[in-house]
């Protein structure tokens, strides 16, 4: 037999023991508790910072969000006219095939110049917005495709 040492304690210092413990508990419940609420009263405070700022400088956020549209619109402009121009140049050129095929009587075509054709290129927010908007767009030409198609179809008193 292994020789243990056991201690025998009384009730009474049992009893002061375990207050002992739940003391120490509750120091460190405490403790805990408090660092959590400072850790969400800071979060809190990050997450809340904008919206507080544009609250206490109302112009100042006016100005940066004119500011930032103006230099957007910008960039985009910018960038437009090169597209632009290349787009009227495949189209005027699409023109130009067509009239030779129809007086040579060629029959019409596949779209084969539509395939290069890109809208935005990369990760520009143009390209961005109408990538967004594309199920939209569907939706709205669906709902007037289907509105002429109701109001050639219902006869007129």
């Amino acid at each position: 037999m292994d020789d243990e040492v056991v201690e025998v304690y009384s009730s009474e210092e049992a009893r002061l023991k375990a207050e002992r413990h739940r003391r120490d508990l509750a120091d460190t419940l405490d403790a805990l508790s408090e660092r959590v609420g400072s850790a969400v009263e800071q979060i809190e405070r990050q997450v809340t910072f904008p919206i507080r700022w544009s609250l206490e400088h109302p112009l100042l956020a006016v100005g940066l969000s004119l500011s930032a549209g103006v230099l957007l619109g910008r960039r985009l402009q910018r960038s437009r006219p090169k597209r632009t121009k290349a787009l009227a140049r495949e189209l005027e050129g699409a023109y130009l095939q067509g009239r030779r095929d129809e007086a040579e009587q060629r029959p019409p075509r596949e779209p084969e110049y539509w395939a290069g054709v890109k809208l935005a290129d990369g990760a520009e927010i143009g390209g961005l917005l109408l990538e967004a908007a594309k199920p939209l767009l569907h939706h709205l030409t669906q709902g007037l495709v289907e509105s002429l198609n109701n109001s050639v179809r219902e006869p007129r008193a």
